[in-house]
Parts: structure tokens; sequence; C-alpha cells
């Protein structure tokens, strides 16, 4: 009797261990399929300088703490891989459902087509989560852009150009959003609705906010170091870009927001580099 109940306990343990197995090769095909559809979805920058102009917002805070007002701050980053589309509500939804994370706000976002609407309503900790999760599928580090490395993207390897637009300029209804609250769009448009930059990527105007990994700090671009700046060592709010669809105000490329990273908004997304 003692022996049949082990041999059912040690069977049972069996079935339960083939089915974890199962269930975690299961995610695997899953997950190597995934990989096959974004594989795509990256572009390659090789790295190197760029002159960041310095923002209005910046030039009057730096009056005023009596600083001397630069025309341009050099940055040089090294090579690094962004993606071209921001991450998607589909995408960020398979990452949970494979890893089991758990992100409480994006049961709120505004997502009418899954797979064209970028994620939001994600608090910036859970839109790191996702990348460091990118990066493992590709075995590679994953993470959100630095700040200066968004802005390299952004101007398509350090160009001198004002808007992440495909010209540069602003053309409301053609390359961006209108810039006008009553013509604004309800929901956040889909990642491919404007043409992309010169260096293809998509919706760094137009869309969404996007996190990037810097704490955000006012006089941060006037003391961060040239080479490969990753923002203040902490803080208590994070930087963001670009700027957001209801928004009446289109913004450039330098100007910068903060969020708290504990909370989401469905004006706010992201996008990830590999290195």
């Amino acid at each position: 009797m003692f022996m049949s109940r082990n041999r059912n306990a040690f069977s049972l343990s069996i079935v339960f261990i083939f089915t974890i197995l199962a269930g975690c090769d299961k995610h695997s095909q899953e997950i190597e399929t995934f990989k096959t559809s974004i594989k795509d979805n990256f572009v390659d920058f090789k790295g190197g300088e760029m002159h960041r102009k310095v923002s209005f917002d910046l030039s009057w805070k730096l009056r005023q703490e009596n600083i001397s007002e630069p025309d341009y701050f050099k940055v040089v980053v090294s090579e690094f891989t962004i993606q071209k589309f921001p991450t998607t509500c589909y995408e960020f939804d398979f990452f949970m459902k494979v890893t089991g994370h758990t992100s409480d706000q994006f049961e709120y976002a505004k997502c009418p087509d899954m797979k064209k609407t970028p994620a939001n309503s994600i608090p910036w900790y859970d839109a790191q989560a996702y990348c460091e999760w990118l990066g493992s599928v590709f075995d590679k580090k994953g993470s959100l852009p630095t700040e200066a490395q968004w802005e390299y993207a952004a101007t398509s390897g350090g160009k001198d150009v004002e808007y992440a637009t495909n010209n540069g300029k602003i053309e409301p209804g053609v390359n961006t959003i209108w810039g006008d609250p009553k013509k604004a769009p309800k929901q956040p448009p889909a990642i491919d609705k404007y043409p992309p930059n010169p260096a293809g990527i998509y919706g760094m105007h137009g869309g969404v906010y996007e996190y990037v990994y810097d704490w955000y700090e006012d006089l941060y671009p006037s003391y961060a170091p040239e080479s490969n700046p990753t923002g203040p060592k902490d803080g208590e709010l994070k930087t963001m870009k670009g700027n957001h669809y209801p928004s009446s105000v289109i913004s450039n490329i330098l100007l910068r927001g903060s969020t708290d990273p504990k909370y989401g908004s469905y004006t706010v997304g992201f996008r990830c580099i590999l290195d």
C-alpha cells in the first residue's frame, strides 16, 4: 500500500514536471515567433558626435543661476540599436503573458488597435522591465534609451534638425499632429500614422511622449559629461521626450518633460534600445 502511494505520487510529480516543461516549451515557441515578427523593427546607429542646442527653457534657467549659456553642448554617443516603432500595446501585453509580469495601470490603456497603438498607461519601471526582457530575447542588454541616445536617433544621427519628422519641419496633419486641441485625436494615433524621419524611425512626433532612462533635473544638460551621458545619478522624476497627441504645442527635439516613474499615463509610451 505504501509503495503504491509512493508510486502514484511519483507518477503525479512526473506529470507535473512534464506539464511545467511543456508550458515553458510553449512559451519558448511563442517567444521565438514574437522575436521573428519584430526582428526588422530596429535601426542601428554607429554612434558619433552631436551638437545639442540649448533650448529656450534651459536658456533662461541658466541665466537665473548665473551660468554661462553656450551655443550648444557637444555630445558623443557610442553605437546602439533602437526600435523603429514605439512598443505597442500587443507587444507589452505579450511580455506580461509570457513572463508573468504585472502592470495594473495598463488595464486603463487606450489601445484601439493592439498591434498598431503605442503601449501607454505604463509606469516607467514597467517600461524598463519590458526593455530588459526584450534585450534578453535577442541575447543583448535592453534598456530605455538615454536622453542623448533618443535625441541622436530623433536627429537621424546628430543632424542639425529641430523636429524628428521626415523633413525636419512641421506640417500639421501631414507629418505630425495638428497642434490644435479641437482637431486632436481622442486616442493615440497608430505607430505608422506619420512618415518616419530620414533614419527610418516613426512616431517621435505626433504620437505619445516617450520615456527615457535618465532621471530628470532642470539644469542637467549643462553639466552632463560629453561622452555617453546617462543623466543624474538619482532623482524623484524621470525624463520624457517628444510630444503627445492631445497637445496644443508641438515640442521640438530639445524640450524635456518629467514624470513620476511610479505612474503611467495614456499620453506616454516608450521604445527600447539594444546594446
